[in-house]
């Protein structure tokens, strides 16, 4: 206990010296929230020194192991994180699907190779990630699932459309299920697959929910015959990262 108090003094100490005082102030709106990736458009110096210097902690991911840049605290160690940001008034440095869904599955299911690479840009906010699950036929029930992913040894050729893929015109990578083993049962023969949206041929037009909302909703992402190179898969479960073989 003695231990943890200690902790939370420095914690605090911490904050008081680093947090910067715009941080500090409630959110005003969409693009006070900082969520990384190759578009982000800092609102002010202050957020972005305050992600660098919360990403440079490793309290952007403050339960992630630090070899993935994370802080490597434990449970209670990271409570109190949060409850000394909140004290304080705090700003999160970073909002990522990368930190809330991609994270959490490479960690446990993820290659070394696959955490290495991946990890330590989402936990920076450098990538922005989206989720290619639901399609035009397909939403929560998997077994409709049409996208496919045709293993060609080095490399998949993906096929197929995402839809309602929230704020896939702002995301840098994909991580999305597509089915590879088509003779299958509807349920299984699906796969998670990672890939970088550089590629030509992948389209992401973005839609909006109604006239009057200001923030991107439904978003389509579609790609016809794309090729990515891909490693064999990791356990059978995440295959290992797809990226675009050329600009085709």
């Amino acid at each position: 206990m003695d231990e943890l108090l200690g902790f939370r003094q420095e914690v605090r100490a911490w904050l008081e010296q680093y947090c910067p005082p715009e941080m500090r102030l409630p959110l005003g709106g969409d693009d006070d929230i900082t969520w990384g990736g190759r578009k982000m458009q800092f609102k002010s110096e202050a957020q972005r020194t305050w992600l660098e210097r919360m990403a440079e902690k490793g309290w952007t991911v403050p339960e992630w192991p630090v070899e993935y840049g994370g802080g490597g605290l434990s449970r209670e160690q990271a409570k109190v994180l949060r409850q000394e940001m909140a004290s304080l008034g705090c700003r999160v440095p970073l909002q990522s699907f990368g930190i809330w869904m991609l994270g959490p599955a490479l960690l446990k299911y993820g290659s070394e190779e696959q955490k290495r690479e991946h990890l330590p840009p989402i936990a920076r906010g450098e990538i922005r990630w989206c989720q290619g699950y639901s399609e035009p036929n397909a939403g929560s029930d998997l077994a409709s699932l049409q996208t496919r992913a045709e293993d060609r040894g080095d490399h998949f050729v993906v096929n197929g459309q995402k839809v309602w893929t929230s704020y896939a015109d702002k995301a840098d990578w994909i991580f999305c299920l597509v089915r590879t083993d088509p003779t299958a049962s509807k349920h299984t023969g699906i796969s998670f697959v990672l890939f970088d949206k550089a590629c030509r041929r992948v389209r992401s037009p973005s839609s909006r929910a109604s006239r009057r909302s200001a923030k991107p909703f439904s978003t389509t992402c579609a790609w016809k015959s794309a090729t990515w190179s891909a490693s064999s898969m990791a356990a059978g479960r995440l295959p290992n990262t797809c990226s675009p073989t050329s600009a085709t």
